[in-house]
């Protein structure tokens, strides 16, 4: 088509492949623009039949956006690579202020597209024409902005997305029923208030409108009575003496959650990878030493003749082996620790908890002179999983008489209180205390002992802070050594 003008952006060299497969290059004329200024007073692409958006482009959404502003009647056409067609086609799909006159080709080199550019060409300027018939007056401008807002509050009025409008003033002239559903009841008569009065001050993305009629669009999310909001503030044109605004609400909140719930899942797999690769290591570490021994000393038990030798060899060989079954243990208690849960929610009263759990230690601490002092007035109880409860007292009690101070009696503290929406669990003890500046990094590790004193395979600690964690609580530990430690358990109501 002669006289038609094609520019393009994003091609490099590879525009001269394309140009020569142009049956319609003749009289064609072709200009390369190497950055659409987001500011439409340049008007780059005022005279334009078509604005193609090569496969190098950096930013096809920003550049299709951009030519919306300044040109809504050219043809846009976006030339994409097939391995990011459809990521790239949702994209601008799914963006904000597009404009509707958007064609996206599958592009391999030396594919001639020319039946694609004549049928663009040939749109842009039948748009071009009606254009100029509604300017004149077979089709005459409305009288005055009341209509132009009349017409507009009636077509806007059952939509189910948010439409307001503001003046320069920002005060509201019109707003209909969706947006006054968002903003109830704040917005059941718009007429009258400002702008500013429907957001509150926490949402500083929206103080301001655009500063002048001809740049991009605002485009937030916010969150407003407990749904998030998607916005995008547009200037209007009514009046050429005056400049309203045009604010769309979107309800995202679905989509929001569904995209958080999502990525609590991929979080979730990252940190069950994580573990098995702590799984490994252990197994690789842990694990060596008592197969070694069994082979060694099963090794020397056939070797030797000494039939009581032979028998020590045997005790010692059954002894690495009850080792080796303990650790096996452990692991499987620990990787049913990091499953998804699926014990029963239910409300649990921490006293008659603690009264049970504390049944198998009453008489070692009578024996050794400890006490036990249990306060849950503060909070008696929370909707929860009963064995983590049991699980939670009975780990870190035993783990407070193990590492007990020799030289004074054990007293341990038992406390629970409220703080926002947890509820904490307390256990402090008079005893040995931790040096948390050497041992703070492998403290919650599995088969990971701090010290010779005590017994045990290394696991409570680790088992205690992995069911916290899988209902969205957090453990903290308070020690040095020599002044007892304390363990603060942060739980999430499960309700």
């Amino acid at each position: 088509m002669p006289g038609a003008k094609i520019l393009y952006i994003g091609f490099g060299e590879l525009m001269n492949s394309i140009k020569d497969k142009l049956s319609v290059r003749e009289g064609v004329e072709f200009r390369e623009i190497l950055q659409l200024s987001s500011d439409v007073h340049e008007n780059l692409l005022a005279d334009g039949d078509i604005f193609l958006i090569g496969p190098y482009t950096l930013e096809p959404v920003r550049q299709v956006q951009r030519a919306t502003l300044q040109n809504s009647m050219i043809s846009v056409i976006l030339l994409i690579f097939p391995d990011h067609f459809q990521k790239v086609k949702q994209s601008v799909q799914f963006a904000y202020n597009i404009s509707k006159h958007v064609t996206f080709v599958s592009y391999e080199l030396g594919k001639d597209i020319t039946v694609v550019l004549d049928n663009a060409i040939l749109r842009s300027r039948q748009r071009k024409s009606f254009s100029r018939i509604a300017e004149t007056e077979i089709y005459p401008k409305p009288a005055s902005p009341n209509v132009t807002y009349k017409n507009l509050t009636a077509f806007l009025e059952n939509t189910p997305i948010g439409a307001i409008i503001f003046d320069q003033q920002r005060n509201i002239v019109t707003a209909n029923l969706k947006a006054k559903e968002f903003f109830a009841p704040k917005l059941a008569l718009a007429i009258g208030m400002n702008w500013s009065d429907l957001f509150p001050d926490e949402q500083p993305a929206v103080v301001t409108l655009p500063p002048e009629a001809g740049r991009e669009p605002v485009h937030e999310v916010i969150k407003v009575n407990n749904q998030f909001l998607e916005i995008n503030i547009s200037p209007l044109g009514v009046q050429d003496s005056k400049t309203y605004y045009l604010l769309l609400l979107n309800d995202i909140t679905q989509k929001i959650n569904a995209e958080n719930k999502l990525q609590s899942k991929v979080d979730e797999l990252e940190f069950l990878n994580q573990e098995l690769d702590q799984f490994v290591n252990v197994i690789s570490h842990d694990f060596k030493t008592p197969l070694t021994s069994i082979g060694l000393l099963a090794e020397m038990g056939i070797k030797e003749r000494n039939p009581d030798k032979q028998v020590n060899f045997l005790k010692q060989i059954k002894a690495s082996s009850n080792k080796l079954r303990d650790l096996l243990k452990g692991l499987n208690v620990l990787v049913d620790a990091t499953k998804t849960k699926a014990e029963k929610i239910e409300p649990v009263n921490f006293n008659a908890r603690f009264t049970l759990v504390m049944a198998d230690y009453n008489q070692l601490l009578e024996k050794d002179g400890g006490i036990v002092n249990a306060d849950f007035s503060q909070a008696p109880g929370m909707d929860y999983f009963t064995a983590h409860i049991d699980s939670l007292l009975s780990n870190l009690i035993t783990n407070a008489i193990k590492y007990r101070n020799p030289d004074i009696p054990l007293v341990i503290e038992i406390k629970s209180r409220k703080e926002k929406e947890y509820t904490i669990l307390s256990v402090k003890d008079n005893g040995s205390g931790i040096d948390l500046a050497k041992n703070m990094n492998k403290l919650f590790q599995p088969f990971k002992r701090l010290t010779d004193q005590g017994t045990g395979s290394g696991l409570g600690l680790s088992i205690v802070k992995r069911v916290i964690e899988k209902s969205q609580g957090y453990l903290e530990v308070f020690s040095q050594p020599g002044s007892g430690t304390e363990f603060k358990a942060y739980l999430k109501s499960q309700s």
